[in-house]
């Protein structure tokens, strides 16, 4: 290893330790989000802020811009965790910390790469920074919406990499989700006369066979594999639902005459929302009624565009479909193309002792600069 190597990996660690040093949960963010603030105000870059989410960056408008954008908020920390460090791991060096994987390690990434003044005066590309607090909440409380209506030049951006954990891999789309409330109806009754109603609990029981033996599909779009994933999530009678209080019926000796489940469909980048709605209402069919309580839309994978193309090409990393939903379809619903790309391992994200490989993070480092010096 040459000693500017050295150096590199040096400087990517301790920026590393140094920014899971602010352990931020979600809502929480206000205090990371003043020192990147003050940091790029010193550093001599516009920087606007819209709540705990910070926008470093303006493009002059000669070059294609792209956004380097990273959520600043983690899940709580545990006692493994807590306290940022350096480790060896079956013989390879770790960063150990909360967020270390999801997702610091690709916010110091991006950060490093767009401090990096030489080479972002000499890249073909406009840079901008999108820092942003509420990835891990509620999407109510996700500033990155705010922030794409508040910031209007950056709908107008030619790519925006998303570095959440992808394992190195170039991840394009992601998955939309839908989740429904299925009830089954039936009629209560006393368990020791049952023929005077009609279980709803049983009543599901076809269904949720037919789930457990076809809830995975694979689905190809633009040449990438995606798997749409049916699963019933949560499962309850009358009295032991989300936020119901007990009901005073004794019910271990009573025929439920109402069961829900909770349907999570995960869906290819496809089909709309919509179609996926008709979809999922098709398949349950009169057998129950469906109510759906959330919708998130899925992203396409954009292969074809320019810069999404020129990106895979200049990383020349193993590019997959986004198995899950990630903010890269906020992008998509304002029209810019985005895809996934980050140091962090998908596995340790939330884990207690999470870490991230030192090598993947100088790996990440150097394929993103890659990019940025291509064009």
């Amino acid at each position: 290893m040459t000693a500017t190597d050295t150096a590199v990996r040096d400087d990517l660690v301790a920026r590393l330790l140094d920014h899971c040093r602010d352990v931020c949960t979600t809502g929480e963010e206000g205090p990371i989000a003043d020192a990147l603030a003050a940091r790029y105000t010193d550093l001599g870059h516009e920087v606007t802020r819209v709540g705990n989410s910070v926008v470093v960056g303006r493009p002059r408008g000669e070059r294609p811009l792209v956004l380097l954008v990273g959520h600043l908020d983690v899940v709580p920390p545990t006692a493994d965790d807590l306290e940022p460090r350096v480790e060896t791991r079956d013989g390879d060096e770790v960063v150990v910390a909360r967020g270390a994987s999801d997702m610091k390690a690709g916010n110091i990434v991006a950060m490093r790469a767009f401090e990096d003044d030489a080479r972002t005066a000499a890249s073909p590309y406009d840079l901008a920074l999108v820092l942003y607090a509420g990835e891990e909440g509620p999407a109510a409380g996700n500033e990155l919406g705010e922030v794409l209506r508040e910031v209007t030049w950056l709908r107008s951006a030619d790519l925006a990499v998303v570095l959440e954990p992808t394992d190195g891999e170039v991840q394009l789309g992601c998955l939309g989700g839908l989740h429904a409330e299925v009830v089954f109806h039936g009629m209560q009754a006393h368990s020791a006369r049952p023929w005077h109603g009609r279980n709803a609990l049983t009543m599901a029981g076809a269904f949720l066979a037919e789930l457990h033996g076809d809830h995975v599909r694979e689905v190809v779009v633009d040449g990438i594999v995606y798997h749409d994933v049916w699963s019933a999530t949560q499962a309850w009678t009358p009295g032991f639902g989300p936020g119901e209080p007990r009901t005073s019926v004794p019910v271990r000796n009573v025929i439920p005459g109402r069961f829900t489940l909770n349907l999570n469909f995960r869906f290819a980048p496809s089909r709309s929302l919509e179609q996926a709605e008709q979809e999922l209402r098709a398949r349950v069919g009169d057998r129950a009624e469906v109510t759906i309580v959330d919708r998130a839309p899925p992203a396409p994978p954009h292969r074809h565009a320019p810069l999404v193309a020129a990106f895979t090409a200049a990383v020349d990393a193993e590019v997959a479909g986004k198995q899950a939903w990630t903010d890269v379809a906020r992008f998509a619903d304002v029209g810019v193309p985005a895809l996934n790309f980050g140091p962090g391992l998908t596995a340790q994200a939330h884990q207690r002792g999470e870490y991230v490989p030192v090598d993947a993070l100088v790996d990440a480092a150097d394929r993103l600069a890659g990019f940025l010096a291509d064009g």
